[in-house]
């Protein structure tokens, strides 16, 4: 069976499957129109929040779909596909599609633009409200559009962007946030969209940020919070729409924050390896592409030439933030 008809067929599974109510929404992600499809209102209504900003009031004729739902995800196994390990893969000219018994499938119709997520009911019953399977399948649609998204925050000044790159607990969202309230360009805090070829550019995915606790008490930001997760020591999400994101923006270099006991921050050129690695395996689980050899290759290649630098941090926020602006505004 070509994967353009299996897809068809899971297209009549999923219409089956899907109650009545507001089960789906779209949004908008630079000039794209993309239309996220739940089988519940409840899970509709769960992932809805995460993209305050994006989401059109009007609907529109989508440049892609997005299905989530939950089922056996063994009911879903094709006939010749190849297993690789505990993993069944198939590809050919019509889709790809990767499924894990037990656990998830996903997929893309490249024909008709549309891409699918399955996880099995009792693997995760939350795992659309904590964003991973929105993170895989809107990395896949990206890398099918022309762009990349990288685990990664990204400010900057007078035009002029940097990314920062750290993994959790390394200062990267704090100092991401006490950027944007101190004026600064602003992309995202966590994730970003890049485009493949020409100039480096960052857009942003969500309009919102993220601060554990303790930095959201000191930073004092006056946004809603969307959801507290948890799972990530009761990390807030927080609405930032009221704050001008930039659409698009230039990015010079990569920046490693550090955290020190130092008094004064600094900045200063550092290995590209041991960085650049750390993002590209950081994005590669996130997306769920930890052994994928093309996605880190893709990563690798359009990263290659970008400056790395180091800020070392002290614990003056004001400091630090004063220094990347000073390091921005004269050295990029």
């Amino acid at each position: 069976m070509a994967l353009r008809d299996y897809f068809q067929n899971i297209d009549e599974r999923i219409a089956a499957k899907t109650g009545k109510g507001d089960t789906s929404f779209q949004i908008r992600i630079g000039d794209q129109v993309i239309e996220q499809r739940f089988t519940t209102e409840e899970q509709a209504a769960e992932v809805k929040p995460y993209f305050v900003g994006t989401i059109l009031k009007e609907k529109a004729v989508p440049d892609a779909i997005l299905y989530f739902w939950t089922d056996d995800i063994d009911e879903y196994l094709l006939q010749g596909t190849e297993r690789i390990n505990a993993v069944w893969r198939s590809r050919d000219d019509t889709g790809y599609l990767r499924i894990t018994p037990g656990y998830e499938l996903s997929g893309i119709d490249y024909q008709r633009n549309i891409f699918y997520y399955c996880r099995h009911p009792e693997s995760n019953p939350e795992f659309m409200l904590y964003g991973h399977a929105m993170v895989v399948m809107l990395g896949q649609w990206a890398r099918q559009n022309g762009m990349m998204l990288l685990h990664s925050a990204c400010v900057g000044v007078n035009g002029k962007g940097i990314m920062l790159s750290a993994r959790g607990g390394g200062g990267k969202s704090t100092l991401a946030v006490s950027c944007l309230l101190n004026g600064f360009d602003f992309v995202s805090d966590d994730y970003i969209l890049v485009n493949r070829e020409g100039p480096l550019k960052a857009m942003p995915l969500y309009r919102t940020v993220s601060l554990n606790q303790d930095m959201a008490s000191v930073l004092k930001p006056d946004l809603p919070v969307i959801h507290i997760d948890h799972d990530r020591n009761d990390k807030l999400m927080m609405d930032a729409s009221s704050y001008e994101f930039k659409d698009k923006l230039p990015v010079h270099a990569i920046i490693y924050p550090s955290l020190t006991d130092n008094d004064l921050p600094s900045v200063r050129e550092t290995v590209r390896g041991p960085v650049l690695v750390k993002l590209i395996d950081s994005t590669a689980s996130q997306l769920g592409v930890f052994r994928d050899p093309e996605a880190y290759r893709e990563m690798s290649q359009r990263l290659l030439n970008v400056p790395v630098y180091e800020i070392r941090l002290c614990k003056n926020l004001e400091k630090n933030v004063q220094c990347l602006k000073n390091f921005i505004c004269e050295e990029i």
